[in-house]
């Protein structure tokens, strides 16, 4: 795993509170953002753009690597992140069918290449939808949904309900983007790996992260417990930096 420069003060647990209420897309973006292989890339597209280069990363464009949850607006692409709902857009035949995208404005991003691809997120919760036919940019629409098979009808149908509740309640829906429960062991990995790349020792990571019982001398002794779940968590940031981020996104 290369290592970058700290992305935040690993000491500083504040830095990483919002994302006990991240969407795993998020992290995922928070592991993305830390490999150097995309701060380089990211940094040398001209513009922040190049599509076709962002899309080796999974997204439709760069998004800056500085930018941390909640200010970060990654657009994942749907073959890498299934939970994206496919919709024509059309006129609507009826006021009660319509949904007009301009009530969001704060929360929308739009990359408009081959279709429009559309994010809605405040930072922290998100809705991903792509419109393969049509525009949703000059008003109200009413949004034909592509739905098919028996397995992978699941990701967007889930993404279908979480836009369906923002529309009718112009917030998102609290049930339908739970807390995630590994939300705090993925938050303490990502503290390791800042911490790593900012040269601490696993035994400053166990004090820091885990307890002050990693303090004392003989810490590998003493505090045994300690000593094996920082191996643990060291491990899990070692794989997660190294790839294995890519599985939040499924």
């Amino acid at each position: 795993m290369d290592l970058v420069e700290p992305c935040a003060d690993w000491r500083d647990a504040g830095f990483y509170a919002p994302l006990l209420d991240a969407d795993r897309s998020i992290f995922a973006w928070e592991w993305l953002r830390r490999d150097p292989g995309y701060r380089l890339a990211a940094r040398q597209a001209p513009n922040g753009e190049g599509g076709t280069d962002a899309a080796r990363w999974g997204l439709h464009r760069f998004e800056d690597p500085d930018r941390a949850a909640p200010e970060a607006r990654p657009l994942w692409r749907a073959a890498y992140h299934p939970y994206v709902l496919k919709a024509r857009a059309a006129p609507p035949a009826s006021p009660s069918d319509a949904i007009e995208l301009g009530r969001f404005a704060a929360l929308a991003t739009l990359d408009a290449g081959e279709g429009e691809h559309w994010l809605l997120s405040d930072g922290l919760c998100t809705v991903r939808f792509d419109l393969i036919d049509g525009t949703a940019t000059r008003g109200p629409v009413e949004l034909h949904y592509l739905l098919a098979g028996r397995v992978s009808a699941h990701g967007p149908l889930l993404a279908l309900r979480r836009l369906l509740a923002l529309a009718e309640t112009g917030r998102f829906s609290r049930i339908l983007h739970p807390r995630e429960p590994k939300a705090r062991r993925w938050i303490l990995a990502l503290r390791a790996h800042d911490a790593l790349a900012a040269g601490a020792s696993q035994r400053e990571i166990a004090a820091g992260l885990l307890g002050d019982a990693a303090e004392e001398a003989r810490w590998r002794v003493h505090a045994a417990s300690l000593r094996s779940q920082v191996q643990r968590l060291v491990r899990a940031a070692r794989g997660f930096a190294d790839g294995g981020y890519r599985a939040f996104l499924r």
